[in-house]
This record gives structure tokens, sequence and C-alpha cells, in this order.
């Protein structure tokens, strides 16, 4: 039954992926390819659970697995970078600043060495059997909630309630507020809750990424010119 279940994921988050391709073909923002990298991630952890089965227990499948956990440490806090240019792009006048790009960069890259500590050098795989599914968990590492990824979301929970009052867009913040809620109640045997979870913020995401970051760049200019605030190149 859960083998059906992460089929559907995988098409979920390939379908996705490829929208956010399209968003960052339209618009050529280094913000929406960053969302692009995370989502492939999400195809390429989805799928290694799907094939757990027919891989087997072993050496191939915990290499596999062993990939799930360098990817997580990678790309996901990269989606703290995605929302604050969402918040960039749609005029946000604290975001037009060298100094708060420089300050979101720091703190994204401060996560990402975490995550590189607990599930790359401190990695620890056990297999994990549920219903119809095979898969190495991580047991190393510092116990209890990812960090990384906690704070990753209630960075996006913020900068989602900032979007919702500024410009009406509600759909981060809700989308962000469920994935909080599906990571939590999604442990143990339930953990394909959490699954569900960065489904919806995925969508959601793509969605605030056609809303902000498929076209620029003239009215951002005005909003920064108004502002009289120093713009930070996108592509840099």
């Amino acid at each position: 039954m859960l083998t059906l279940l992460y089929a559907l994921f995988v098409s979920a988050f390939a379908y996705v992926s490829w929208q956010a391709f399209r968003v960052y073909h339209v618009g050529r923002s280094s913000y929406a390819l960053l969302l692009l990298f995370v989502l492939v991630g999400l195809v390429y952890d989805t799928l290694t659970i799907l094939i757990g089965r027919f891989v087997g227990e072993g050496e191939a499948l915990k290499s596999l697995n062993g990939g799930r956990y360098l990817v997580h440490a990678l790309v996901t806090p990269a989606l703290i970078i995605f929302a604050f240019g969402v918040l960039r792009n749609a005029g946000i006048p604290w975001a037009q600043t060298r100094a708060s790009h420089t300050i979101v960069c720091v703190f994204a890259t401060l996560l990402i060495a975490i995550g590189v500590y607990e599930d790359v050098f401190a990695l620890d795989l056990r297999v994990r059997e549920v219903a119809d599914t095979v898969r190495y968990v991580n047991e190393g590492g510092m116990k209890g909630p990812p960090i990384p990824a906690m704070l990753s979301i209630f960075f996006l929970i913020g900068a989602g309630l900032v979007l919702w009052r500024r410009t009406g867009w509600r759909f981060l913040a809700a989308g962000s507020l469920f994935m909080l809620i599906a990571a939590g109640v999604g442990t143990g045997d339930r953990f394909y809750l959490g699954n569900l979870g960065e489904i919806a913020l995925s969508a959601v995401s793509v969605l605030t990424a056609r809303r902000f970051l498929s076209r620029q760049p003239e009215i951002h200019s005005q909003q920064t010119a108004r502002s009289k605030l120093v713009p930070i190149d996108d592509h840099s």
C-alpha cells in the first residue's frame, strides 16, 4: 500500500519540479533555480523509498539512502534563500538591502553545515521496514527533530506571513504551516505524512515562484527605486 502511495508521491514531485523548471525558464531567477534543486532532491528522496522493496536490504540500498540524507542536508536550507528572494521581488523594503541578503545567506549556510554534520559525518544508517517499504534511517547525529529543517520551515512561515500582510498572498504561509504540522505528526511509522506536507509546501512554493519570480524586472526596479534602498543583483 505504501509503495503505491510513494509512486503517487514521486509523480507529484516530478510534476511540481517540471512546473518549477518552467518558472525558472521564464524568469531566469536564481531563487527559482534554488527551488528547482530542492524539488529534484525530493524526487530522488521519494523515488529511493519507492524502489526500496525492489532493491532489497544491502549496500546498494544503503548507498541510495545515504544520498537521501546528503540531499536533505544540502538543499533544504536553500528554501530560506528562495523565500527571501520572493520577499525581495515582492518589494518588501528590508529584503532589498545587501546586509539582509548576506545575513540570510550566512544563516542558510550555517544550517547546511549543521545538516552535513548530522547527515554526512554522523550518519549511522539502520534498515527500517514499514508495511511494504524498505529504507535506511539515520540513527546518528543529534537527537530530536532535525534543526536545519525545522528552522527552515519557521523561516518560511515568517516569510509567508510577511507576504500575506504586505501583498495578500496567503498560500506560502498556509503551505508552510501545513508542512510544520505534517512534520510533527509524521514520525516513526507515519513518516509518509511528512512527505504529504512536502508535497503541499512544494506546490505552494511553485505557485509563489510563478507569482513573484517569473515576472520582474521593471516592477521590481520601480519598487526599489521608491524605497531608496540598495538593490541586489538577482543573478549574483
